[in-house]
């Protein structure tokens, strides 16, 4: 069985302990990432049951949208305790049950409790599942004195019934104070005035949305404070606002970091909201930028989320140019969560492509695997299940003073091959895979170049690349895979064998330590494990690539990595590894296989570091023999060496069979 059949079968079962009609309603992409990365967990190994039930309860968080708001508490429990009191950081979504004045006064006060979650939505959940036990919020009440920032919106015709339509707001850094007098000794706690919250605005798209706040939408105040209306998945411009004051009302996009800088001589916390203003003609980007202790407002936001300002500064809005905005003194902020639109929704599944905001075709949700023939460009979010043809050299991209680390890729599957570019960290990631590994990525993008359609991938847009074959919790799970036999091993795949050991051969030809006397190890830069070799201020001066054991000490050389693009490393940074070729027996068929260095390390038993330190070549060849008979579990891969027609065999990971117990189900 291989991977893409596990993947298979455990989406059938999914879709009935999760109670989904249809399999399809489950994206592959979204199977396929939470089950690598289970497995990837338990590398020890974990039975079918285990998995289904981890997947499960995922499922139903992400489904019920309780994913969304899992990092905010919905009560004011927390501060009825004089001892400890959550941290500023704490978020809080909490919903106005009153307000009221103190007599002959402009302080105002509201009533606050927990706000209900959109998971506690009262019927069936739009995507199928069983709906989740209903959490308890609304249980405490506190007093809140009213800052006084929002004294214009309690009074203004504009805002009339605003906070009397059990309007909800986030909260973050609230403290509050003990006024005494209370009952029994407790604690007779108010929250104290605070900016750093957002009222949250709902339509009647919103994600969640209960019966009992359905009579209580937004659209008219959208449409009066900020000029908009939303429809078939993006908001729209309909009408100038009425209200006075300047207003932006943006998408996010990306939230950056919070970075230290100095302004104004003095040093300061900033960070900002990069947002697209989509209901402009033609859509504008939006920074929004947030300085010192309005900082922490920014923890509220989340992508795909609306943020609505009112009286924000703007300090730059040129025509076709980025508008430059800063949340100032007098900013009153709004917040949109995300609505049932297909295009924001993250379950279930969808069959058809929608667009994002941007205009690009985005696949987060698509229902089944996308094979590389259907690779179109301007594709985002995009999973593909692939085989690993070749890798390229660095190739460094030069942009000014900086330079980024670049690799090339060519990749396959059962439908087509295409040409892949990962960059930064999963470009160093992507160096040590070998020709015929399975690979899952996530989070790719394309894009067209000489008219072919090129997958990009790289840490600023989330690319995450999965190893498959190497991953050993497969291996381990008995009630996962199933073997297949060597005498039907396909020309070019990634199966799982059982066979036993019954020879272990040397396949040296490359650098390696004085102290290896079977050319049974390569010296290997460590970043990309690909073959080192002598740089020319070193050795014979000759930039050396064959088969060479080295005279002295490792530290006495200097190595260059032409996979890497570097020269002159240091010994730190080289390692040895074996270089072995194995027989394996499983009863249909007896082959000879090359060993990946990290399944090599399981099968010999020993590192390469305690074989180069056995004395002498007679106990490094009783090391090397010593698995012969012994059977293991192995990842086989089969492939073809680029610019090569001949199959050849690698064992990527390997576990004893011993050590693989039958596990429940």
């Amino acid at each position: 069985m291989d991977f893409q059949s596990i993947v298979s079968s455990l989406r059938k079962e999914l879709s009935t302990c999760a109670g989904v009609s249809d399999a399809s309603e489950i994206p592959w992409c979204w199977l396929a990432i939470n089950a690598t990365k289970i497995m990837g967990e338990h590398s020890s190994g974990l039975s079918r049951t285990v998995l289904l039930t981890e997947l499960e309860a995922k499922w139903h968080r992400e489904a019920s949208g309780e994913v969304l708001h899992a990092e905010a508490q919905r009560t004011v429990g927390p501060f009825y305790h004089r001892e400890s009191k959550p941290s500023p950081e704490t978020m809080f979504v909490l919903k106005i049950d009153g307000m009221w004045s103190i007599s002959d006064t402009r302080i105002w006060f509201w009533k606050l409790s927990g706000a209900p979650d959109p998971a506690d939505a009262s019927g069936p959940i739009a995507t199928g599942c069983r709906p989740l036990k209903a959490r308890k919020t609304a249980d405490k009440q506190l007093d809140a004195f009213v800052h006084q920032r929002y004294y214009p919106m309690i009074e203004a015709m504009e805002f009339a019934g605003f906070f009397s339509s059990k309007r909800t707001l986030h909260a973050t850094g609230i403290s509050v104070a003990d006024r005494g007098g209370g009952v029994n000794g407790k604690p007779n706690q108010t929250i104290l005035p605070t900016t750093s919250l957002a009222f949250e605005l709902r339509i009647k798209e919103t994600l969640g949305l209960s019966k009992e706040l359905r009579p209580f939408t937004d659209e008219p105040l959208l449409e009066k404070i900020f000029g908009v209306q939303y429809s078939e998945g993006a908001f729209s411009s309909c009408a100038r606002p009425v209200f006075n004051a300047d207003q932006m009302w943006c998408r996010v996009d990306y939230i950056s970091a919070s970075l230290s800088q100095y302004r104004d001589s003095r040093l300061v916390r900033h960070q900002q909201i990069q947002c697209t203003a989509e209901h402009e003609d033609p859509p504008k980007a939006v920074n929004i930028n947030f300085w010192d202790k309005d900082v922490a407002i920014a923890r509220l936001f989340k992508q795909g989320y609306y943020i609505g300002l009112l009286c924000p500064i703007i300090t730059s809005n040129s025509p076709g140019k980025t508008i430059d905005v800063e949340y100032g003194s007098q900013t009153i902020t709004f917040i949109m969560c995300t609505t049932a639109h297909p295009t924001t929704a993250i379950l279930p599944s969808q069959l058809s492509i929608a667009y994002n905001h941007l205009g690009n075709l985005d696949y987060r949700r698509y229902a089944h695997r996308v094979y590389l023939d259907r690779c179109r460009t301007n594709m985002v979010n995009l999973a593909v299940l692939v085989s690993v043809v070749a890798v390229s050299e660095n190739m460094p991209y030069r942009d000014g003073n900086s330079i980024q680390d670049r690799y090339a890729l060519r990749v396959e599957d059962e439908k087509g091959t295409r040409d892949m570019t990962l960059w930064g960290p999963v470009g160093r990631q992507a160096s040590r895979l070998l020709p015929g590994q399975l690979i899952l990525l996530d989070d790719l993008e394309t894009h067209e170049e000489g008219g072919d359609v090129i997958l990009n991938g790289s840490v600023d847009i989330d690319t995450t690349l999965y190893n498959i074959s190497v991953m050993t919790g497969i291996l381990t799970s008995a009630t996962l895979c199933k073997h297949t036999a060597l005498a039907q091993m396909p020309e070019a795949a990634n199966r799982y064998c059982k066979a036993r050991v019954v020879a272990a051969t040397s396949a040296g030809g490359y650098i390696r330590d004085a102290r290896d006397r079977l050319s049974a190890t390569s010296l290997v830069h460590s970043v990309c494990q690909r073959p080192v070799v002598l740089s020319d201020a070193a050795g014979d001066g000759s930039g050396s690539t064959g088969s060479k054991q080295l005279e002295n000490p490792v530290d006495f050389y200097s190595f260059d990595c032409p996979s890497c693009d570097v020269a002159n490393i240091g010994s730190g940074a080289v390692e040895s590894v074996f270089v072995l070729e194995i027989g394996i027996d499983d009863g249909t068929s007896s082959v000879c296989a090359h060993v990946a260095p990290s399944a090599a390390n399981e099968i010999v038993g020993i590192s390469p570091v305690q074989f180069l330190q056995l004395p002498n070549a007679s106990e490094q060849q009783s090391a090397l023999v010593k698995p012969v008979g012994q059977e293991y579990v192995m990842s086989l891969t089969s492939y073809c060496e680029p610019l090569s027609s001949e199959t050849s065999l690698r064992i990527d990971a390997a576990r004893p069979s011993s050590d693989i117990g039958v596990l429940s189900t």
